[in-house]
C-alpha cells in the first residue's frame, strides 16, 4: 500500500475537480535514474539545476585518479536522495505556492486513490428537466432568421 496526497489549487478546486492533484508519496524509479530531468519536469527549477551541477561535479570527480569510487558514490547518493525525497519536495513546493493538502489516502494504486477521494465528495443536486409539453408552451416563435423555403444555403428575406 502506498500513500497519496490530495492537493487542491489556490482558491479552491474548480467545479469538476480537474485541477485537483493526487500525488503518490514515496520512492520514484524515474527520479533515481534521471534525477535532474525529473526535478525540472516537475518544475522544481532550482533543485534541478543544483542536482545537475552536483552530477557534473561528481562526474569530474570520477575522472581524477584515485577518486573514481568517491565520484560514483557521490553521484549515486544524489540520485538516491532525489528518488527518496523528490516527491515530498514537490508536494512541499506546491504547498508553498498556495496549494492545500486536503487529505492523505492509503491505496494500492493511483486509480483506487482517486476513486476513494472522489467518491466521498458531495454530489451535485440533479435538477429535473421540464416535461416536453411544458417547454414547448414556453417557446416563442422566432422573428428573425430563416422563415421559410429558400434557394441556397442561407435565406436573407429577399435582401440580396
Amino acid at each position: 500500500m502506498r500513500s497519496y496526497l490530495v492537493l487542491t489549487p489556490p482558491g479552491g478546486p474548480d467545479r469538476d475537480h480537474r485541477s485537483t492533484l493526487v500525488l503518490p508519496d514515496g520512492f520514484s524509479w524515474t527520479a533515481l535514474f534521471f534525477p535532474w530531468i525529473w526535478l525540472i519536469w516537475h518544475r522544481l527549477w532550482l533543485a534541478g539545476i543544483v542536482v545537475l551541477f552536483g552530477q557534473i561535479g561528481s562526474g569530474l570527480l570520477t575522472s581524477l585518479p584515485g577518486f573514481e569510487l568517491g565520484g560514483f558514490l557521490c553521484a549515486f547518493a544524489i540520485n538516491l536522495l532525489v528518488a527518496l525525497e523528490g516527491r515530498h519536495y514537490r508536494s512541499e513546493a506546491l504547498i508553498r505556492r498556495g496549494w492545500t493538502v486536503e487529505t492523505v489516502i492509503t491505496a494500492p494504486d493511483l486509480a483506487t486513490a482517486e476513486e476513494i477521494y472522489f467518491s466521498h465528495l458531495p454530489q451535485p443536486d440533479e435538477q429535473q428537466l421540464p416535461a416536453p409539453s411544458a417547454w414547448t408552451k414556453q417557446a416563442k416563435p422566432s422573428t428573425s432568421g430563416w422563415q421559410g423555403p429558400g434557394i441556397g444555403l442561407f435565406d436573407y428575406q429577399g435582401g440580396r
